[in-house]
C-alpha cells in the first residue's frame, strides 16, 4: 500500500512499509525498518533488517495500522552475466518475526519477497561502489 526508502549513508537505509495482508478482518501492518548492508567478498555482501523507531518522530503512525516486527538476514551473490544480463544469487538467510502469524498469512507475505527484493536491487544497485 504505502512504501518509503530513506538513504542513511551508502551502507544503510530506512524502509516504512504499510501492507494489506488481504485476510478479511485484520487490519493493515506496517514495519520500519533499517537496513544495513556488508561486503563479505568480492562478489558476495550480507543486508540485514531490523526494527527501527528512528522513522516515528518524522512519520506518524496511522492509528488505523498494527505495527509489525521484523529481523531478516539475506545474502547476495553477483554471479556471471547471461546473454548480457546481469545476475543475482539470492538467499534467505533467516527471519524472526514478532507476533503469532498463523501459516497461511506468511505464506501470503512470502510471495512478496522477490518482488521486494528486485524492487530495492533496482534503486539501491551499488554493486561496483561497495567497499
Amino acid at each position: 500500500i504505502k512504501k518509503l526508502i530513506k538513504e542513511i549513508n551508502s551502507h544503510s537505509f530506512y524502509y516504512l512499509n504499510q501492507r494489506d495482508l488481504r485476510v478479511p478482518g485484520f487490519k493493515n501492518r506496517e514495519w520500519r525498518s533499517v537496513a544495513i548492508w556488508k561486503k563479505e567478498a568480492e562478489d558476495k555482501m550480507l543486508v540485514c533488517y531490523d526494527d527501527t523507531d528512528a522513522l516515528n518522530e518524522e512519520y506518524q503512525r496511522d492509528s488505523k495500522v498494527v505495527a509489525a516486527s521484523a529481523r531478516t538476514t539475506w545474502e547476495y551473490e553477483r554471479l556471471p552475466e547471461v546473454e548480457g544480463i546481469p545476475q543475482t544469487k539470492v538467499k534467505f538467510i533467516g527471519a524472526d518475526i514478532g507476533g503469532n502469524v498463523p501459516n497461511f498469512v506468511m505464506n501470503r507475505l512470502a510471495k512478496n519477497f522477490g518482488k521486494a527484493l528486485s524492487t530495492m536491487r533496482k534503486k539501491f544497485d551499488k554493486s561496483l561502489e561497495i567497499d
